[in-house]
């Protein structure tokens, strides 16, 4: 059987004695260690998320202010658009009474020539029917 002598005694002692140095020079530190490793983690973990949410929420705001903008462009080019058909519309109507102005003064023109004419040959009138008759009659 076992027999309980001294040295069993010291070996227990010494065996709690190496468990409380190594418990207070390597067990503490290297949970502390784990401890505040966990710590950091956490809090990476935390702020890692924040960032994401907050690149989420920035990328939504772009996104929405593109969206405003490529609308508002369209707005600007319809506008243009209609403000251009119009400033067309207004020059053709311009340049056609333009035009109808010219051609009713060159009929007018054309007019008073072709009265002009008709008395300038009212008045030789006469004169050509004396030449006629002379040439007749000779």
């Amino acid at each position: 059987m076992l027999s309980i002598d001294a040295s069993l005694i010291v070996i227990f002692i010494l065996v709690w004695i190496l468990v409380l140095v190594l418990s207070r020079v390597f067990f503490k530190p290297v949970a502390k260690a784990m401890r505040e490793r966990e710590t950091r983690l956490a809090k990476d973990k935390d702020e890692t998320r924040q960032a994401l949410e907050a690149y989420a929420e920035d990328l939504k705001r772009i996104e929405d202010e593109l969206r405003e903008a490529r609308l508002e462009a369209a707005r600007r080019r319809e506008s243009a658009a209609e403000g251009s058909t119009r400033e067309k519309a207004r020059l053709l109507q311009k340049v056609n009474a333009e035009r109808r102005a010219q051609v009713e003064k060159a009929r007018a023109e054309l007019q008073a020539e072709v009265e002009r004419l008709k008395k300038e040959l009212e008045a030789r009138t006469d004169d050509l029917a004396g030449e006629v008759e002379r040439r007749l009659l000779n």
